[in-house]
C-alpha cells in the first residue's frame, strides 16, 4: 500500500468512527421519563441577590397525587414575556419526578427541567 492510499485509508476509518460516535451517542443518552398528570396550581417569579447581581427565576407550583411540589426554573432573562412557557395556571400539565428535579413537558412537546425548591402535602378536602 502507497502513502497515498494509506492516508486516505485512514481518513476514511476516521470519518466512519466519529460517524459512529454521533449516532450512538445520543441513544445512550436518551432516557424514558414516566410523565404523570398533575395540575398546575401557580406560576410566579422570585429574585435572589448573590453577589451583588440580582438574578430572576420563574417559579412554578403544580399538584402531583396529595404532594403540592414548588420547583424553580434556570433564570429569567430580560426580554422573556412568557414565564411560563406556554402553560397555563389551573390546567393539567405533564410532569416527571427525576430525583430533585420536576420535569415539565411543555405544550410545544419540549421538556423543560426544573429544581424542586418545595414539597408539601395537600390540604385535605
Amino acid at each position: 500500500m502507497n502513502a497515498p492510499t494509506f492516508k486516505i485509508a485512514i481518513t476514511v476509518r476516521r470519518a466512519m468512527a466519529i460517524a459512529l460516535i454521533f449516532t450512538v451517542a445520543p441513544l445512550a443518552g436518551a432516557t424514558k421519563r414516566s410523565f404523570t398528570t398533575g395540575k398546575l396550581l401557580d406560576i410566579g417569579a422570585s429574585e435572589r441577590v448573590i453577589d451583588g447581581t440580582v438574578y430572576k427565576s420563574a417559579e412554578f407550583t403544580v399538584q402531583v397525587a396529595d404532594i403540592v411540589y414548588t420547583a424553580r426554573e434556570a433564570r429569567i432573562m430580560r426580554w422573556t414575556k412568557d414565564v411560563g412557557q406556554g402553560l397555563i395556571v389551573g390546567d393539567p400539565v405533564q410532569v416527571a419526578i427525576d430525583g430533585g428535579s420536576l420535569i415539565f413537558l411543555k405544550p410545544d412537546g419540549k421538556e423543560m427541567k426544573t429544581t424542586i425548591i418545595k414539597r408539601t402535602r395537600a390540604p385535605s378536602p
